[in-house]
């Protein structure tokens, strides 16, 4: 049996509530980068392969992990967050100051909407999940080992929703798919940091979202 381990980035500065630039260059906050070294203290052993989000909080969450093994084969794939709002959005803004037009999107509850130039749809976002969900979890050719995958919060809740049937290809354009996602999303908080660890292959098993490796003060979300 194959293992799969989902690791959230450490705390960024949008994280912090601090104001942020674009969303893909939001970077690790000093917290941040104490909770990647600990991520990366936590791996047992060398992981086969590691995948990293192309965003710059999670490459920066992977590198301690790739300072400790040097050798360890590095790709950079299309497990980013789910950035729904438009990138202009986020110029200067916070979380809070942007909660309206979060809302806004949520409530409308249509799958095929793109709230502005740049963003992605909901739709877009589970054909991403499903191609991962293929190739990582439960397709023909999941690669042996251990695979480490530097993501995001909403990202691994979409995968592990996928895990448990709320989601799929033949319902990406679903309103009532896309209203599970926003229940699973509001039920299931990850902290920056958290691990949530797979058994993949012939019969995937799924633990909860671990911070053990993390002391107290460094758990946030």
């Amino acid at each position: 049996m194959s293992e799969l381990w989902l690791i959230r980035h450490g705390q960024s500065v949008s994280n912090a509530g601090l104001p942020t630039g674009h969303p893909s260059l939001s970077a690790l906050t000093d917290v941040g980068r104490q909770q990647a070294a600990h991520v990366a203290g936590a791996l047992p052993r060398a992981p086969d392969r590691l995948v990293v989000s192309p965003y710059s909080r999670a490459m920066d969450t992977a590198r301690p992990i790739m300072d400790r093994f040097p050798d360890v084969p590095v790709t950079v794939e299309a497990v980013q967050e789910f950035t729904y709002l438009g990138p202009e959005s986020y110029q200067g803004t916070t979380r809070d100051l942007r909660r309206p037009m979060i809302d806004s999107y949520w409530a409308r509850c249509d799958p095929l909407h793109r709230q502005g130039a740049g963003a992605e749809t909901f739709a877009e976002l589970v054909v991403r999940v499903e191609a991962f969900y293929r190739r990582y979890v439960e397709g023909p050719d999941v690669p042996p080992g251990l695979t480490v995958v530097c993501s995001h919060g909403q990202f691994i809740r979409a995968v592990l929703l996928r895990f448990f049937g709320g989601i799929g290809a033949k319902s990406a354009a679903d309103p009532q798919a896309m209203a599970r996602f926003r229940g699973f999303r509001a039920a299931f908080a990850v902290p920056n940091g958290a691990i949530a660890g797979l058994s993949v292959g012939g019969r995937p098993r799924v633990g909860g979202f671990d911070v053990s490796h993390l002391p107290p003060r460094l758990v946030t979300y």
